[in-house]
C-alpha cells in the first residue's frame, strides 16, 4: 500500500513539474494551466481514495480470515501481544559463610540480671589502665535460613570467641612466696606485652529480621549464645639484658568460668553488622580462687563488648 502511494504522488510531482515547465516556456495559457492543475489534482485525490478503499477491504477480508480461524480451531488459537515482565529475583533462602568478629571488651563489676541498662565499670585490679585496653575477638561458622516465605530468618554457628585482657606494665602472679596467686601487680621488667586470653567454644543463635528477598539488605539480629571454656593463655613479652626478646607463655584454665552464655544485638547490612554482646556469667570462678586473694583485686566482672562483624564467604 505505501508503495502504492508513493508511485501516485510522485507520478503527481513529476506533472505538475512538466506544468511549471510548460508555463515559464510559455507554451501553455493561463486558463489552460489551472484546467490542467487541477485535473492533475483531481487525478491523484481519485487515486488516494482508491487505494484507501482497497486497504479497507483488504483489513475486512483479514477480520473474516482470523474469525474463521477462531471458529475452526476453538480454544487452540490465542493470538495476543503482551509487554515482558521484568523478572523477579529470587527469594534467597539460605546463607552460609564464615563470620569473623572483632571487638571491645568492657569490664562489667554490676550484675547485668540486675538491669542491662544500669553499667557499673569494674574498678579492680584487673580494670585497664592508660594504654591497656581488653578486647573481643571471634571466628565461627555462621548459617541462616529463611523461615518460609517470611522476612524472619533463623541463625546459628560453630565457632571459637577468645576475651584478652590487657595488663600494660603490670603481670599476672600466679604463684607467690606463699602460695598459689592469681593477682595482678606491678613489674619491674619494662614490659612489652601483658595479657591473658581465655577462649571458649561457643553455639551463637538468633533470630534475624531482613526483608530484601536476596537477604543482603539492612538486617536486625537478636540472640544469644552459649560456651564452653577450651583453655586460656597467659604471655608477657619483655626485653633482657644479654638475652634480648624474651616471651613467657603459660597455658592453663586460669580459675575460668566453666560455661559462657549471654545476649547479644546486631544491625548491619550485607555481610557487614555492628553489634553488643553481654555475658551474664562472670568472668572467672570465684569460688575456685585461692583464699589469699584480697576481695578488691579479684577478678569479679562481666564481659559486655562492643564489636564489628563481617562475612568472608
Amino acid at each position: 500500500m505505501s508503495l502504492e502511494i508513493a508511485n501516485a504522488v510522485s507520478k503527481y510531482t513529476k506533472d505538475l513539474d512538466a506544468l511549471e515547465r510548460q508555463i515559464r516556456d510559455k507554451d501553455i495559457t493561463k486558463e489552460d494551466a489551472d484546467r490542467r492543475r487541477k485535473e492533475l489534482t483531481n487525478r491523484l485525490e481519485d487515486r488516494l481514495k482508491a487505494i484507501e478503499d482497497m486497504a479497507e477491504a483488504w483489513a475486512a477480508n483479514l477480520d473474516e480470515s482470523i474469525e474463521n480461524l477462531e471458529l475452526n480451531l476453538g480454544d487452540h488459537l490465542k493470538l495476543q501481544i503482551e509487554p515482558s515482565q521484568p523478572k523477579k529475583k529470587r527469594l534467597k533462602k539460605e546463607h552460609n559463610g564464615l563470620v569473623l568478629m572483632i571487638g571491645s571488651n568492657t569490664l562489667r563489676g554490676n550484675n547485668p540480671a540486675s538491669g542491662l541498662k544500669n553499667l557499673e565499670l569494674y574498678e579492680g585490679a584487673w580494670a585497664p589502665g592508660t594504654g591497656t585496653s581488653s578486647s573481643t575477638f571471634g571466628l565461627a561458622f555462621s548459617r541462616e535460613r529463611r523461615l518460609g516465605r517470611s522476612p524472619i530468618w533463623a541463625r546459628s554457628g560453630l565457632g571459637f570467641t577468645a576475651y584478652t585482657y590487657d595488663f600494660g606494665q603490670s603481670e599476672l602472679m600466679i604463684n607467690s612466696p606463699t602460695g598459689p596467686s592469681f593477682d595482678v601487680l606491678p613489674s619491674s621488667l619494662g614490659l612489652r606485652r601483658s595479657n591473658l586470653t581465655m577462649t571458649y567454644f561457643e553455639v551463637p543463635m538468633a533470630l534475624v529480621i531482613n526483608p530484601s528477598r536476596r537477604g543482603k539488605g539492612l538486617n536486625l539480629a537478636m540472640g544469644g549464645f552459649v560456651g564452653i571454656l577450651m583453655g586460656g593463655q597467659s604471655q608477657m613479652v619483655y626485653r633482657s639484658q644479654g638475652m634480648g626478646r624474651v616471651t613467657q607463655s603459660t597455658k592453663g584454665n586460669f580459675y575460668g568460668s566453666l560455661f559462657s552464655y549471654g545476649l547479644q544485638a546486631e544491625l548491619g547490612i550485607r555481610r557487614f553488622t555492628v553489634g553488643i554482646r553481654q555475658n551474664f556469667n562472670q568472668a572467672f570462678n570465684l569460688a575456685d580462687l585461692p583464699t589469699n586473694l584480697p576481695v578488691e583485686n579479684q577478678p569479679n566482672f562481666y564481659n559486655a563488648s562492643l564489636f564489628a562483624t563481617v562475612r568472608l564467604f
